[in-house]
């Protein structure tokens, strides 16, 4: 009889701990949208992530296809507060505010980009901009085709509360920008 409830008590301590195990795990990622999944989130940012997304579809775009990786420090984004390429953004805040808001969508924008604007929309962004080059290392960050087009993106569908960190901020300049990215017309502010 002893042995029984010895086996007993044993099954129900070793079950115990596995289902405990079990419930304390976070999912490694979340799903926000179609094509879109947010990894190393808090809840808070798992709901910044649905923010940016539907910044994208009310300004009518769609959300770029894109891992969204939260870190804890600027390790994870090269040093910066954000990074992106092929299809990943890396965020490197704790912070759920306005700059993480134009963070996230400025490195989503740098996505959506490379998915949505070909070589033709590229020359004649470059055009309007009086910029040299895409995204040529050899020019300073605020002269690259490439993170003008972020900017101008992240502004016009963000809340635009922060300037455009960019030259030629006008938002007059700001939005034909953006026309000539988009296709579109920029989102009332």
């Amino acid at each position: 009889m002893h042995t029984v409830t010895r086996l007993g008590i044993a099954i129900s301590l070793l079950a115990a701990v596995v289902v405990g195990q079990h419930v304390g795990q976070a999912d490694p990622s979340v799903e926000v949208a179609p094509q879109v999944r947010i990894y190393g989130a808090t809840a808070e940012q798992v709901d910044l992530g649905r923010w940016a997304v539907g910044r994208f579809e009310s300004a009518g775009l769609e959300a770029p296809p894109v891992e969204i990786h939260f870190h804890g420090d600027a390790e994870g984004c090269g040093g910066h507060l954000g990074y992106a390429k092929a299809g990943k953004v890396d965020v490197c805040t704790t912070l759920v505010n306005a700059m993480a808001r134009r963070n996230l969508l400025h490195e989503m924008s740098h996505i959506w980009l490379d998915v949505n604007a070909d070589a033709s929309v590229r020359e004649m962004f470059l055009q309007f901009r009086g910029l040299r080059a895409w995204n040529a290392s050899a020019d300073p960050w605020g002269e690259r085709g490439y993170e003008q087009g972020a900017e101008i993106v992240s502004w016009a569908i963000g809340e635009r509360i922060l300037t455009a960190q960019i030259s030629d901020n006008d938002p007059a300049a700001l939005e034909a920008g953006f026309e000539i990215l988009t296709g579109i017309a920029p989102p009332q502010a």
